[in-house]
């Protein structure tokens, strides 16, 4: 009885969305090509010209971008397991797995220009828009640690813990003049540093095109290495996203459930390239913005930060249809707890990774490594305009959320867990403007923040694009995969 019971609610189930939803979501996507447009007309009023377009085009599209990269990977996980119980909002996954190709389209003129290493800012100096590598320097390379002006025959200079005078012993007296970046109209690559490696660490210095910078762009960030090998990274991620959703979508209408079958058989070697092909993107699109700095956890950071948000959105996806009468009989209070166990795992994840990747560095104390932290205001000594978001991180994507999930009741409340999707993925956004922006030199003042219209308006035009085609695709099919062997798993699950 129980069991012809759940058969008939399904039955009864609304689970296709109303033909206005389609129009819906491509007035969505239509609001966000006009959001760009306003983005790049307020980005020409600005004294960074179009230069500052293309920068708030890179924040705005990388969260979305880790979002559907970290559905994408839970899509193959799901079927390598062979899990039961999220097939009921597996749809949902899968869609947002499939706004890849969109993401790397709305990156393609970042891609081109870096490929090409061709473009000339309103001044008539050729400088990159985004990569400080992509275009080489007119300046002599030289060694890492060295003044500006020192010839090819002098050693690099002292490591910055020793900063007394070799000759009298006394300690050196850093003036402020010497940190700060030179007048406008001075070439970008030259800087007053003096001659101690942790003096590049102040936040805003733009350092030299050393031999660092110089054996990267000649190998692994060859500009049209880098910009082929970008494509074929979304071109490979778009391909499985298809072949899984189309599958999935097959199986709707023809009930075979070999396609269950064939996917899961596929997932194990296909989710192994697709890690590294994320971790890959993370490595050459986000973390080459500052070519000096390397993590090899990078790739796990970037995927643990989306991840997180992902389940965020997940999970409001699931309220705002079940508020609309969709859905209410195969997504119960179960379903929520688990995908809030999962939100709550990967604040506890996402946390773990922060700062094991901070602490090793910081730990080791290497210029090359410190840069990147302290121009994030991450340093005591030097704090600065990103510092209080830095601090967000810490409280508000950690120790509150910790102490606000953690309760299994928050997890089966709507409001409760609704509220806590929300702070997290406002604390995402912050992180992936941490991530990008600081890279970006265009202040006479090291460590001030750039934050305004046009970066405003870039994240709304992602987000409205990238939400838009969510519900455009999820108009076109079923919002859950109707013909899947283990809908009845998923309509059984329950929390103990």
């Amino acid at each position: 009885m129980g069991s012809h019971s759940h058969a008939h609610s399904l039955d009864n189930e609304l689970t296709q969305l109303k033909p206005g939803s389609r129009v819906l979501g491509i007035g969505l996507m239509a609001l966000g090509v006009a959001a760009f447009a306003g983005a790049f007309g307020a980005s020409l009023a600005t004294e960074q010209h179009s230069q500052r377009f293309f920068w708030a085009l890179l924040f705005g599209t990388i969260g979305f971008l880790a979002i559907s990269c970290s559905a994408l990977i839970f899509v193959l996980i799901n079927h390598l397991v062979r899990a039961g119980w999220i097939t009921n909002v597996r749809r949902i996954l899968e869609v947002m797995s499939m706004q890849i190709p969109l993401m790397g389209l709305l990156l393609l003129p970042i891609i081109f220009v870096t490929a090409t290493s061709s473009t000339v800012d309103h001044n008539g100096h050729k400088t990159p828009w985004v990569y400080s590598w992509a275009v080489p320097s007119d300046t002599p390379v030289v060694h890492h640690g060295q003044a500006p002006d020192a010839g090819p025959d002098d050693h690099p200079a002292p490591h910055a813990a020793d900063d007394r005078d070799p000759a009298s012993g006394e300690k050196h007296e850093v003036s402020p003049s010497a940190l700060s970046p030179g007048p406008k109209g001075h070439d970008d690559s030259l800087v007053n540093v003096i001659a101690y490696p942790n003096e590049q660490v102040q936040p805003g210095i733009q350092r030299h095109y050393d031999e660092i910078i110089k054996e990267k762009r000649d190998n692994w960030l060859k500009p049209m290495f880098w910009g082929v090998r970008i494509i074929a990274y979304f071109l490979i991620l778009s391909a499985v996203g298809w072949w899984y959703w189309s599958r999935s979508v097959k199986q709707d209408a023809s009930g075979d459930i070999d396609i269950s079958s064939r996917l899961q058989q596929a997932s194990g070697p296909i989710l192994m390239a697709c890690g590294l092909i994320v971790t890959f993107i993370a490595f050459d699109m986000f973390m080459s913005l500052d070519p000096h700095w390397f993590s090899t956890m990078y790739g796990v950071y970037f995927f643990a930060s989306g991840s997180q948000a992902m389940w965020a959105v997940m999970i409001l996806i699931c309220l705002g249809l079940q508020s609309r009468g969709y859905l209410t009989s195969s997504v119960s209070k179960e379903h929520y707890h688990d995908m809030g166990k999962f939100m709550f795992t990967f604040v506890v994840f996402f946390a773990y990774i922060a700062f094991s990747q901070y602490m090793l560095q910081w730990y080791a104390n290497m210029p090359e490594e410190t840069f990147w932290y302290d121009k994030r205001g991450y340093s005591t000594a030097h704090p600065n305009g990103y510092t209080p978001l830095v601090l967000i991180l810490l409280i508000g994507r950690f120790v509150i959320p910790f102490l606000g999930v953690i309760s299994r009741h928050v997890k089966r409340n709507m409001f409760g867990i609704g509220f806590w999707a929300i702070w997290l993925i406002a604390c995402f956004f912050v992180d992936m403007y941490l991530l990008t922006m600081p890279e970006f030199h265009w202040a006479e003042t090291p460590g001030q923040m750039l934050f305004g219209l046009p970066e405003i308006l870039c994240l709304l035009g992602a987000g409205s694009i990238w939400l838009g085609n969510i519900i455009r695709m999820l108009a076109s099919h079923a919002l859950r995969p109707v013909q899947d062997p283990r809908t009845h798993e998923s309509m059984a699950l329950q929390n103990f």
